[in-house]
């Protein structure tokens, strides 16, 4: 058996929201991110309720990347959400907290990804700060609307 090591990398993500936890938490689930996200596509494997809670299993297929299994892992609203996403050649921890502020959220994604092949290693940067300001962005433009 060959020797690997897998890489790990970290991204944090920092972005003020004009609308309160409550409103924000319940967008950050694979049904209500149609709502929101454009060309979003996933797949319900099992949720009790429909929609995001703790043991949730979906499947996404993204452009660009590779088709993904997720599981909600923690699932605290309206605080705190956390998915471990599995993939043919990675594997990430997303962690998305909420703190109210005086005027409205304060929205935090952290990410921690791992590669689980060598191309998985390759490719363990694809994540850039600029795919989180977009997906603020889109978040923020459709609270606005409601």
């Amino acid at each position: 058996m060959s020797q690997f090591s897998g890489k790990r990398r970290q991204t944090e993500f920092t972005h003020e929201l004009n609308a309160p936890p409550e409103a924000v938490f319940p967008l950050l689930c694979p049904v209500r991110e149609y709502d929101w996200l454009p060309g979003w596509s996933c797949q319900m494997i099992y949720s009790d309720s429909g929609v995001a809670e703790k043991d949730c299993v979906f499947r996404t297929m993204p452009q660009p990347g590779e088709p993904s299994t997720w599981c909600t892992t923690f699932y605290q609203p309206p605080e705190r959400i956390e998915y471990v996403v599995v993939g043919e050649d990675s594997l990430t921890r997303l962690h998305i907290e909420l703190q109210r502020t005086a005027t409205g959220t304060r929205l935090r994604w952290t990410r921690l990804f791992t590669g689980l092949t060598e191309e998985g290693n390759a490719n363990i940067g694809w994540w850039t700060r600029e795919r989180d300001e977009w997906l603020a962005q889109q978040l923020e433009r459709f609270l606005a609307r409601t």
